[in-house]
Formats: structure tokens, C-alpha cells, sequence
């Protein structure tokens, strides 16, 4: 299938994509309406600017920067603020308690981050998107996105690392290379 193709049938390009569309607005946005909005809006202006998709890249690659662009524009406009949970004790022997407290504080911290730089570690992290598609996402430079990645992992790397354990390492070492 061409990438122009996928979008003959829209809604099955919608339930297909859907999912994706959702979880990317809100680990950006970080608030469930605000994200559900800014998908419902992505998928109006792609619906009627589907038409002038060129199919140079995929379909579904193109729907994630205009949902990118839509949450980024509902976080400015809408000034969320997340509230920081502090420091926070972790249960004993409970692995799912844990993992929520943790992925708590790493929300937190990812809302701490500005919209543009947000949206780079969503994208490169969570879709594992390498800098160039980035780049194209967010309508900028691959050099631009390899700044506010460092910038971002700097600003993460607390909540992310435990003692004695680098998670973030390695994050930037694919850097511009990659694509």
C-alpha cells in the first residue's frame, strides 16, 4: 500500500492510528481531555489536508506531526501544570506499586520539560523515531532535536537514574547518525 493509499479510507486510517495519535498528545500534554482534544483536532485538519498529503513520507508519520503540533499547541495555549509529587517513598516488595510511583515522577519531570523539547523525547523515546523523522515532526533541523534532546536528558536524567545506575547513558549516542 502507498502511503497516499492509507488515507483513502479514512477511518480505517483513524482506527489504525488512533491509539498511537492518543498516547503520543498525552505524554505530551500529560492531561487525558486536553490530549483526547488535541487528537480530535489532528484528525479534523488531517481529514481535510489530506488531499495535499505528498506521500513522500508515511502516512502515519505525517498524522503524528500534526497531532505533535496540535498538543504542543494546546500546552502553550493552555498552560497545564503538573503538580510534583516530591519525594516519594517506594513499597515494599510491590513491583506495580513501584512502577506507578516511578512513572509518576517521570510525567511529572516530562511536563516540567518546554512543549518542543517534550515532544523530541516523546517521539524519539516513545516512538523510537530516529532524528530525521523527528526533524520532519517538528519541523526542524536534526541538529535542532540532538540540542533538545541533550537539553532534555540533562533535565530528566535525575528522575530517570537511580544510584549506580545510568540509565541514560547511552540515550544520546545515536544522536544525528541515526537517520
Amino acid at each position: 500500500m502507498t502511503a497516499r493509499a492509507a488515507l483513502v479510507d479514512f477511518g480505517a486510517f483513524y482506527e489504525r492510528t488512533y491509539a498511537t495519535a492518543y498516547r503520543t498528545a498525552f505524554a505530551i500534554i500529560g492531561e487525558p481531555a486536553l490530549a483526547a482534544d488535541a487528537v480530535q483536532d489532528a484528525y479534523l485538519s488531517a481529514f481535510r489536508e489530506r488531499a495535499r498529503f505528498r506521500g513522500d513520507g508515511s502516512a502515519e508519520t505525517w498524522l503524528i506531526r500534526i497531532v505533535v503540533n496540535a498538543a504542543v499547541s494546546t500546552s502553550r495555549r493552555r498552560r497545564v501544570r503538573w503538580i510534583d509529587p516530591g519525594p516519594v517513598e517506594l513499597a515494599q516488595g510491590g513491583d506495580e506499586a513501584n512502577r506507578s510511583v516511578e512513572r509518576l515522577s517521570v510525567v511529572a519531570a516530562l511536563q516540567g520539560l518546554p512543549a518542543k523539547e517534550r515532544a523530541a523525547v516523546v517521539l524519539r523515546f516513545y516512538l523510537d523515531y530516529d532524528y530525521a523523522t523527528i526533524a520532519r515532526c517538528l519541523n526542524t533541523s536534526t541538529g535542532t532535536v540532538g540540542s533538545w534532546l541533550s537539553r532534555a536528558i540533562g533535565r530528566l536524567r535525575p528522575v530517570l537514574e537511580t544510584p549506580g545506575e545510568p540509565a541514560l547513558a547511552s540515550a544520546t549516542s545515536d544522536g544525528p547518525h541515526r537517520g
